[in-house]
């Protein structure tokens, strides 16, 4: 078993190469339909109505790990050190590798997961095996589609599965980029 990645880009002009231990992305293409479209469906039907909260409910078991580094090299370097060592596994292992801003002069490889104990299993082998290919990294973890759901909600620390808004004013704008999500940027 090996990762996989999707089709080749420029991570450093601002975009994202998916990578997944499936030859066809299936997990990764699988979970944007059974989980993630269902989920951004869910919060603009919600945030609709104007809510004092949110129910939230996939946002609590939903994970990035995310580890920065200088070079593309290192972020493929991480993954073969987790292949050689790691596989064959029973589960997906699923992310992707690049960067939103293109004036960054870093790269960042995001592992997700959906489980609190295998993020903490993989937060730690992938501490240890980033200290092995350069001491310039930094790593860290964060719930799924926090830039939706923190400027609403504050730290997501404190989400529980009903959560007050914390920022009423910022609905209309959150609501609008849920909408070009699922609409794929259309108007």
């Amino acid at each position: 078993m090996e990762f996989f990645v999707g089709k080749r880009r420029d991570v450093n002009k601002g975009y994202w190469m998916s990578f997944e231990n499936h030859p066809r992305l299936e997990n990764t293409k699988r979970n944007i339909y059974t989980r993630c479209l269902p989920c951004l469906e869910k919060l603009y039907a919600q945030l609709e109505k104007n809510p004092g909260e949110i129910v939230l409910e996939e946002p609590l078991n939903c994970w990035k790990i995310v580890v920065v580094f200088r070079e593309l090299d290192e972020c493929l370097a991480l993954l073969q050190s987790y292949q050689d060592e790691k596989f064959p596994l029973q589960r997906s292992v699923r992310g992707r590798i690049g960067t939103n801003d293109k004036e960054s002069p870093n790269i960042a490889v995001v592992f997700q997961v959906y489980d609190e104990e295998e993020r903490q299993e993989m937060l730690a082998d992938l501490q240890r095996m980033a200290k092995e290919i350069t001491p310039d990294f930094t790593i860290f973890y964060e719930r799924g589609c926090q830039d939706l759901y923190l400027p609403l909600c504050g730290n997501w620390q404190e989400w529980v599965k009903v959560t007050p808004i914390k920022n009423p004013h910022l609905i209309g704008s959150i609501k609008e980029k849920v909408r070009r999500l699922l609409r794929g940027g259309k108007n």
